[in-house]
């Protein structure tokens, strides 16, 4: 259960939809043994997802998902030729050649094995899932790829066409190369789901969340500035809510003044060579 990492990441970062949880469920014999709601009507992906973030608990199976991508990037049924082809983008006129239409499908992430359903719902109450999803506006992005630079580096996983942002960016990508993926989405979500013109997406494999949460606590204080700390501070329960003080005297520009200044530079270093 992520109930603590989502709190953090709902107060540090001001999100306005729920984080959600995304696990894959293998087996029919396991998803008929889940005892949630069914989403009992055929749609896309991305329609499920915007539920999940609006408070929605559920799971789906092939028979519910309206959208051919989707099916193929969760691993729910096998791709058509015409996608291995390129085929199908190219036909579609979105791409200039077959050639370029056949290398951005290549590189769309994919589900490799059978799945036969989801459970998607709002992260904390979902004992088990896979990948965790949520919306971000270009500032908050900007927090979590600090956060994660913070335990992890520069990204080095990131893909995306502007097509099938949900179900390969977000979802698929993350689970496919364990690693954190974001994403512009693509023209269908924004069309189906309502998305702000701002709203861009982040997808999480699970075992991510938890030190992602810390780089992006650890950075707060070095990062934000004292007007971002007020509007953190108004989101709080407690002042310790995040377990440390919000301190407007913090600043990576104030510690870092040592390191502009020569004459300082080199007293500092005198200092440890001592």
């Amino acid at each position: 259960m992520e109930e603590y990492n989502v709190n953090c990441l709902n107060k540090a970062l001001g999100l306005k939809r729920r984080i959600i949880g995304v696990r894959f469920l293998y087996f029919k014999s396991e998803y008929q043994g889940l005892d949630i709601e069914d989403y009992g009507r055929k749609t896309s992906y991305c329609m499920m997802v915007h539920k999940a973030m609006s408070g929605g608990h559920f799971k789906a199976c092939a028979e519910h998902f309206g959208c051919r991508c989707a099916l193929e990037a969760l691993g729910l049924d096998e791709e058509m030729e015409c996608v291995v082809s390129g085929e199908r983008y190219y036909s579609i006129k979105l791409y200039e050649t077959r050639a370029v239409a056949k290398a951005v499908t290549r590189d769309i992430s994919r589900i490799q094995q059978r799945i036969y359903g989801v459970e998607i719902g709002p992260l904390e109450e979902l004992e088990a899932a896979d990948v965790a999803l949520f919306m971000v506006n270009a500032y908050q992005l900007m927090r979590v790829v600090e956060g994660y630079s913070y335990k992890y580096g520069i990204p080095k996983h990131l893909c995306m066409a502007g097509n099938q942002g949900v179900c390969a960016d977000l979802t698929a990508s993350p689970f496919e190369k364990n690693d954190l993926n974001f994403s512009v989405l693509c023209a269908g979500t924004r069309k189906m789901c309502g998305w702000t013109d701002d709203e861009m997406g982040v997808g999480v494999p699970i075992q991510q969340l938890a030190p992602l949460t810390e780089g992006i606590l650890a950075t707060l204080n070095y990062i934000e500035y004292p007007e971002r700390k007020q509007a953190i501070r108004e989101r709080l329960v407690s002042p310790d809510e995040l377990g440390f003080a919000i301190d407007d005297h913090i600043h990576y520009g104030k510690e870092g003044k040592a390191y502009v200044n020569p004459q300082k530079y080199e007293q500092l270093r005198n200092e440890e060579l001592k």
